[in-house]
């Protein structure tokens, strides 16, 4: 005799026996979660139905009456562990069960599904997800942008160049390769070609306002990260922190540049970036970074009196797995579990609190659910969820007001696209627009959000 788990999803708990002596197809068993199903993808506010099949006892010979459950129960936990209301229901002759239930809260759920006297306990999450609450699409002539914002005028950034909200018409910031933008309301600083610039949108136009031409002291190397208001630009490029400053005067000034870094440090994420900052104050920011060590390593930095950053006499804080997203304010990380009997990965959202990185959102990602991390040298980026079965879906993470579990929200746009052609920020969504032969970009935008 064997157990053979069969789910509709993700199941945490293996029942493993097997057929003495035998190496047959009866002696091997499914992964976790049977293969090629995921964990439900359910709407916000609507009644879900889901399907559960027992563990059932076969012999190996096929000669054995297959014995059935004559009752089920089902319990649905929300993602803040609360009760939710549901019906449990045998089927097809105790072969399978019913549960139903009307999930209220976004977030992963939890379902315990006890069959009796024999089908045993199944358990597994299912993923409840909100409507989409940003904009309509709005389309940009221009080819996917891996660096993407926009001033409060309204003026398009794309990969360096301006596309003006009024007039459609486009200026590029530089004439020779990419210049990397940072945007501040309608302040937009630029560095490329050994200078740091700074433009305010008029409205009319990008008016210049300031320029400083680097020397050897102040020179950028490769950029890592970079945080901009409307008066300062700070950057990380891949061995010092620099400051750049437009005072009361009208010039761009930069401090002395700062050595940052780990002595064992390691390239991360996606594009292999070495370091992300995160503002922790008006003052003081946090190099985070990798070393060969499972945990990142967030490093703080405050100004001085000369303006200049100095890296404060504090141990680095710990935080739990790899970078995989960015904010202003906050850093994402994800543990990835590496147990056949519970695979996927942990989401961890940490904000800056009281000048420390603090846990603000954890969500656990069931495989083979697809937890897309996003390039973090270009900016601001945030990763999200894709399904691929029974339909294809991708829902975005949301943080809570306080420390919690995080919720979901739908994409928009086309689903079906690679990971590669797009894009999610604090501010937007954008995807290619393949309907141009990817020689456009569709552009959403998310409400803004007061949550630290």
């Amino acid at each position: 005799m064997k157990t053979v788990p069969c789910l509709l999803a993700l199941s945490a708990t293996l029942f493993l026996s097997g057929c003495a002596d035998t190496f047959d197809d009866c002696g091997l068993l499914p992964l976790p979660g049977g293969v090629g199903h995921l964990p439900p993808l359910l709407s916000l506010a609507v009644s879900a139905e889901l399907h559960v099949q027992p563990s059932l006892n076969v012999s190996c010979d096929g000669t054995a009456p297959l014995q059935v459950p004559d009752r089920v129960t089902a319990e649905v936990f929300d993602p803040n562990n609360r009760t939710v209301d549901s019906e449990a229901a045998l089927t097809s002759n105790g072969q399978a069960a019913t549960v139903r239930f009307t999930p209220l809260t976004s977030g992963r759920h939890h379902l315990r599904v006890a069959f009796a006297p024999v089908g045993s306990l199944q358990q597994f999450g299912a993923y409840v997800t909100r409507a989409w609450t940003g904009s309509g699409p709005t389309g940009l002539s221009l080819p996917r942008c891996t660096q993407l914002d926009r001033t409060t005028h309204g003026t398009w950034l794309c990969d360096g160049v301006a596309r003006h909200g009024t007039t459609g018409n486009t200026t590029v910031l530089g004439t020779s390769g990419l210049s990397d933008v940072a945007v501040a309301g309608n302040v937009v600083w630029v560095v490329g070609e050994d200078r740091v610039r700074r433009f305010v949108d008029t409205g009319a136009e990008l008016a210049l306002t300031g320029s400083l031409l680097l020397s050897q002291r102040d020179t950028v190397t490769v950029i890592q990260s970079r945080l901009a208001t409307e008066d300062e630009l700070w950057v990380l490029d891949s061995e010092r922190l620099h400051r750049f400053a437009f005072t009361p005067e009208g010039v761009v000034t930069g401090a002395t540049p700062t050595p940052w870094g780990l002595s064992n440090r390691l390239p991360f994420g996606a594009d292999m970036v070495l370091g992300l900052l995160v503002r922790l104050g008006p003052d003081t920011v946090s190099v985070v970074q990798m070393t060969p060590e499972p945990d990142s390593h967030a490093c703080t930095y405050r100004l001085g009196p000369d303006g200049a950053f100095a890296a404060l006499e504090v141990a680095c804080q710990r935080l739990p797995g790899v970078p995989a997203g960015i904010e202003d304010g906050a850093v994402w990380t994800r543990v990835d579990s590496l147990l056949l009997t519970q695979p996927g990965q942990t989401l961890y959202r940490w904000a800056a609190v009281d000048g420390a990185l603090a846990e603000r959102g954890t969500l656990v990602v069931d495989a083979p659910l697809e937890l897309v991390s996003a390039p973090l040298r270009p900016g601001f980026a945030l990763p999200f969820i894709t399904w691929r079965q029974p339909r294809t879906a991708s829902a975005v993470p949301v943080a809570p007001a306080s420390q919690g579990p995080l919720g979901l929200e739908l994409l928009p746009g086309n689903a079906d696209l690679s990971s590669g052609l797009r894009t999610l920020s604090p501010r937007f969504y954008w995807e290619a627009d393949v309907s141009q032969g990817g020689a456009g970009t569709r552009v959403y935008e998310r409400p803004p959000s007061s949550l630290k």
